[in-house]
């Protein structure tokens, strides 16, 4: 050991130092003291299991986002490009204002919900309908608007309460016009031998109706029924400009030409004469100049013809030989003065109980070979429809009236009955009117002017 004073070497025993003197403490030999360690395997192990506990909530916060990205992206597909892609058609609502159907896919018992329009609808039959009016995009004056372009976010929620965010759709409508049809006249150039003519026209209950300019709102019903009485004046073609403005919609308007021909002679039928009949006459009644004589050109009977020569009040009974569209002619004259002549069309078509009392029962074989003869020849037709179709603006019905073999005639549709259905079996009171062609094969052509369900036997 060393002199703690001097750092001389000391031999082992001494109590003073022969160096420097000092006297020496007793030294004892102690073994010497090792350092304490720390145990730091737990604290590796919490660093290990916080870094394990960071990587599996990372690991797992990537798994739940790749799993959810995976549902979003197949969810995108399947209603974009997929099956249940959304399809959006442009449809006539029954009031007559355009709008758009959009059909959802998805279980039934669900929902789909459109945030903008607080809406939703329920889905059956694995189709959830939504029809949204054209109008609902637009407001205020419409004039020089092009279109709206509507963003939804349709949402699907399932009947366990699941949501399902369907991908944004976008639709450019365009601005909807004020909805009109015209009911009356149903031609487009009419001619008529009246003073008076009932117009009638279909728009939207609330819309505003000018008729030339002046406001005819008032004979619009609480169904947006116009009905009015308007002047026709022998001037030739008279012309009716309609203007309907139904809110949030553009400006229609419509022109209506009735044609009154401009005569020498006056001379008008009453308001109240029809163009239709169930009887084979018909009482025709006007009014012509004072003075004037009335002679009938088309069939009628002779001892009717009445005129009254200081008032110009005639009247005769017409005879309709024909079932169908019947002429009725006659004219005024007057020394000095051009005749006056009016023509008119009478729908004539019995009562059925007087159009069944001279039904022919069908003779198929004969009536494909003596069509032109039977003209106008009623006959009880009783068969299975096979095919009910449109040509123009009439309705057409195949029948099968053949019992062992197949025997088709067509039926011009113009019964009480709207639309046969295809499969089921009729009775029809029809009378000829020639032949039709239908897939490249001639068939007997009959107006079914009654027609019911074929009773059991």
């Amino acid at each position: 050991m060393n002199c703690p004073y001097c750092g001389n070497v000391l031999k082992p025993g001494l109590n003073r130092c022969p160096e420097c003197g000092q006297q020496l403490r007793e030294i004892v030999d102690e073994p010497a003291v090792k350092p304490r360690l720390i145990d730091r395997r737990p604290v590796r192990a919490l660093f290990f299991f916080l870094c394990a506990l960071v990587t599996v909530f990372v690991v797992g916060a990537a798994i739940y986002k790749l799993y959810f990205w995976k549902v979003d992206y197949d969810t995108s597909r399947l209603y974009e490009r997929g099956d249940l892609t959304p399809v959006v058609n442009q449809i006539t609502l029954s009031d007559g204002r355009p709008a758009h159907t959009i059909n959802f896919f998805g279980d039934d018992g669900g929902q789909v919900y459109i945030p903008e329009l607080g809406y939703s609808t329920y889905i059956s039959g694995r189709v959830g309908r939504v029809e949204i009016p054209d109008n609902t995009w637009f407001s205020g004056d419409l004039t020089d608007v092009e279109s709206a372009v509507v963003s939804l976010t349709p949402v699907i929620i399932e009947e366990n309460g699941d949501r399902i965010q369907l991908p944004a759709m976008e639709m450019v409508v365009d601005p909807p016009q004020s909805p009109i049809t015209v009911i009356s006249p149903a031609e487009e150039d009419l001619s008529v031998s009246t003073s008076i003519y009932p117009l009638e026209i279909q728009v939207v209950p609330g819309s505003t109706v000018l008729i030339n300019g002046e406001d005819a709102t008032e004979f619009v019903d609480r169904a947006g029924l116009l009905s009015k009485n308007v002047n026709v004046y022998p001037v030739g073609d008279n012309v009716y400009t309609i203007l309907v403005r139904t809110p949030n919609h553009k400006e229609t308007r419509v022109e209506v030409v009735i044609y009154r021909a401009q005569l020498d002679i006056e001379i008008e039928l009453d308001t109240s004469v029809s163009n239709e009949s169930s009887s084979s006459t018909m009482l025709i009644t006007g009014k012509t100049e004072p003075g004037a004589m009335i002679t009938v050109d088309t069939e009628h009977l002779p001892e009717s013809v009445y005129i009254d020569m200081e008032t110009g009040k005639f009247s005769f009974m017409a005879k309709f030989a024909t079932i169908g569209e019947n002429i009725v002619r006659f004219h005024a004259s007057m020394e000095g003065r051009e005749d006056a002549s009016i023509s008119m069309t009478v729908e004539y078509v019995p009562t059925l109980a007087e159009y069944s009392k001279s039904a022919w029962k069908m003779d198929y074989t004969q009536l494909r070979r003596l069509f032109e003869q039977w003209k106008g020849r009623v006959f009880l037709c009783e068969g299975e429809i096979v095919h009910v179709f449109v040509d123009g603006d009439d309705q057409y019905c195949i029948m099968d009236v053949g019992t062992d073999e197949q025997q088709w005639i067509v039926l011009l549709n113009e019964s009480g009955i709207g639309s046969p259905t295809v499969g089921r079996e009729y009775s029809a009171y029809a009378d000829v009117q020639g032949r039709y062609l239908y897939e490249a094969n001639y068939y007997p052509l009959l107006t079914a002017r009654y027609m019911d369900l074929k009773k059991a036997e």
